[in-house]
């Protein structure tokens, strides 16, 4: 049976860029033989700026010959719009992708191949770096310091098993959803601020599903400058351990000697001059310090 494929984009309402993404999925190779659609997850906080995404919705429903049509949840949280969006979804196949991406032109096709002769249930595409951004040492040199946007090349070979995934370009066979459950909307942004798609993968290698590597279904993420400084790599970590808490429940005898370890190879690392391990240690501080946090401020108000 052919594939049918919904390619839900969640968006908190980035007008310029999911133009630029739609612009991108109108080029893809095996548009006029794959069946497709692509649903905008509208999830824009204000009235205004949700109407501002629909009428681009509209325009390229009209336009790209492609059927493209929103499912507007106007409470905050990715995976509240997403949860609401895969029920209404025709596709056996379904896609996510981060509305701050580009697809490559092989993107659709490899995605539809994947699925025709791979035993997976999911499948995790490649998330690279635009052309110009690698020829660019500044910014280079400050992602390898903070790491703080996505980029992912395992450059396994096609089909290879993993066991994580990275919500900004992956593709889920609609029977996942029916076996393990949507994504928790206690994550990701409008959340907890992250590690959505790492709860989801836990639950689906936990119910004996495959997750794939295709590394020809890939997308450009964007190297956003500002993403690349201290403030946003504490931010990031912060919230990477107060989403973790929420669903490992890690216990103080777990996130203490972490806690403390981190601190020594800081140190240790900054004595060292090597940067970049110091950064390392630096966001696991960050990261078991909100566990610490966190755990503390809920085991007080079960007290109480």
């Amino acid at each position: 049976m052919a594939n049918s494929i919904s390619i839900i984009i969640a968006t908190s309402g980035r007008v310029e860029k999911i133009h630029r993404l739609l612009e991108s999925i109108c080029r893809v190779g095996g548009r006029e033989r794959i069946d497709h659609e692509i649903v905008i997850a509208n999830n824009a906080a204000d009235e205004a700026c949700g109407a501002a995404v629909e009428s681009l919705v509209n325009e390229y429903n009209r336009a790209s010959g492609i059927k493209c049509w929103q499912v507007r949840e106007p409470v905050p949280g990715k995976c509240r719009a997403q949860n609401k969006t895969i029920p209404q979804v025709k596709g056996n196949l379904i896609a996510f992708l981060d509305d701050d991406v580009e697809v490559l032109p092989e993107w659709l096709e490899a995605i539809d191949g994947f699925f025709a002769d791979q035993p997976h249930d999911v499948m995790q595409g490649s998330i690279l770096m635009r052309p110009e951004d690698q020829k660019d040492e500044i910014l280079q040199q400050a992602l390898s310091q903070f790491r703080t946007v996505d980029f992912l090349d395992y450059k396994y070979p096609r089909g290879t098993d993993i066991k994580t995934l990275t919500g900004g370009n992956m593709v889920v066979r609609r029977e996942v959803f029916e076996a393990v459950g949507r994504f928790d909307e206690r994550l990701g942004p409008g959340g907890f601020g992250i590690s959505e798609d790492v709860e989801f993968a836990s639950r689906v290698v936990k119910a004996g599903k495959r997750i794939g590597w295709e590394g020809r279904a890939g997308v450009y993420n964007e190297l956003d400058p500002s993403r690349l400084c201290d403030e946003e790599f504490r931010r990031r970590h912060t919230l990477q351990g107060i989403s973790r808490l929420a669903y490992k429940r890690s216990s103080y005898f777990s996130i203490v000697p972490n806690l403390m370890r981190s601190v020594w190879t800081f140190g240790w690392y900054s004595l060292m001059g090597n940067v970049r391990r110091k950064y390392r240690a630096k966001g696991r501080y960050f990261h078991y310090r909100a566990m610490l946090l966190e755990k503390t401020k809920r085991t007080a108000g079960n007290q109480v």
